[in-house]
């Protein structure tokens, strides 16, 4: 499936007056992990107490939500990164085989440490989509520093070049596989060689993403303003590459400074647009209409950066349906064709902002097409 065509499929149902259900699901199935990262969100006492973990789902309503969703129509899966989804093997490798007996596409954001060989020839046989593997640095001595723990390079890369070898023994083609790395001070030099090593571990791709910075730990993980004049450098010589290589890396985006700086993206969310309260293409993100975050405390809503859950609705109480067209995501979506974005927006994610940006303009020109506008006239009146 297109999703790209199928999110603004989905979009145009709703700028038309038409209800739609969520094409992705993002989920936690558990809050623990076996790292300490030390960039991470979950270094900050205070974001992870406003997670409201009293409640968790159980294993049961994990499995419960997967049957509700391919009801309801959701097509992509992404079981989420930040805490690690593989310290609950036995229900996540249950909920992955679910996904994919329903026709669904199903993502994994993992550190990769914790997989074994069975599990790995397991994941090839399903046929599942992609694996989105947390690496970084190229070495150990940058990787492991950064996850704190001793070792975790060497697991995590033998483990992907396991999957490389059940690829090429079963003849399969899935699960694609791409690295992610958090750029900081101790890897920004060396952004060719992650881009050299992603294309030793047959990955389909090398993405940075921005450091937010959650605690002091991760403060200190800044780069100072040399740094930022040597990344332009850096980021040349990535590119070369990745062009060189045929490797796909979005390392080209850290041309844009203000990319780089995390500040408050509600800014850069808002460029040119105009907010009436009623059309869709005035609304600075569109997640609301796409998009629902299931956390491992039950609580539902539009994003993965969303720290204020005031308001929002819980699985363990109500049905995907329920939520989804109830008050909270309708609140939310009032709100954001208004222009008015939470707080939490200010940390959004470079790469959500400008596929953001993307979607609203293929949704544009399709809005727009005289052709598509005959065609919206008899089929929606």
């Amino acid at each position: 499936m297109d999703f790209e065509k199928e999110a603004v499929k989905r979009l145009e149902m709703w700028y038309n007056g038409k209800k739609a259900p969520p094409l992705h699901i993002d989920i936690e199935p558990t809050s623990s992990c076996n790292l300490k990262c030390r960039f991470c969100w979950t270094r900050s006492e205070e974001r992870v107490k406003s997670c409201q973990y009293q409640r968790k789902l159980t294993n049961k309503r994990l499995i419960e939500i997967v049957r509700e969703a391919a009801k309801l129509g959701v097509r992509e899966w992404e079981i989420a990164g930040g805490w690690e989804p593989m310290t609950k093997p036995k229900v996540v490798f249950k909920m992955m085989t679910l996904i994919k007996k329903y026709g669904m596409y199903g993502s994994i954001t993992t550190n990769g440490t914790l997989f074994t060989e069975k599990m790995i020839k397991k994941l090839v046989e399903i046929g599942w989509d992609r694996i989105l593997f947390s690496l970084e640095g190229p070495n150990p001595e940058v990787h492991d520093y950064l996850t704190q723990v001793k070792g975790s390079f060497e697991k995590e890369t033998r483990n992907i070049m396991l999957f490389k070898k059940w690829k090429e023994k079963l003849g399969k083609n899935k699960p694609s596989y791409s690295v992610h790395c958090v750029l900081n001070n101790r890897n920004y030099d060396k952004l060719e060689e992650m881009i050299e090593l992603g294309y030793e571990l047959g990955c389909e791709g090398v993405n940075f993403e921005p450091l937010m910075i959650w605690s002091e730990e991760g403060e200190k993980l800044k780069l100072n303003e040399k740094q930022m004049e040597e990344l332009k450098i850096h980021v040349e010589k990535a590119l070369k590459k990745a062009r060189e290589l045929g490797i796909y890396s979005n390392v080209g985006e850290w041309k844009e400074k203000k990319l780089v700086i995390k500040k408050d993206m509600r800014e850069i969310l808002k460029e040119g647009l105009n907010f009436n309260g009623k059309n869709l293409l005035s609304s600075p993100c569109l997640s609301p209409w796409l998009n629902m975050e299931i956390r491992v405390s039950g609580r539902v809503t539009a994003c993965r950066v969303c720290n204020d859950e005031t308001g929002c609705e819980n699985i363990l109480d109500k049905s995907l349906e329920d939520i989804w067209f109830g008050k909270y995501f309708t609140n939310l979506r009032k709100e954001f064709l208004k222009g008015n974005l939470p707080n939490y927006c200010k940390d959004c994610a470079s790469g959500l902002v400008i596929r953001m940006k993307n979607l609203r303009n293929l949704l544009s020109k399709r809005v727009k097409n005289p052709i598509l506008r005959i065609r919206r006239k008899i089929l929606y009146g």
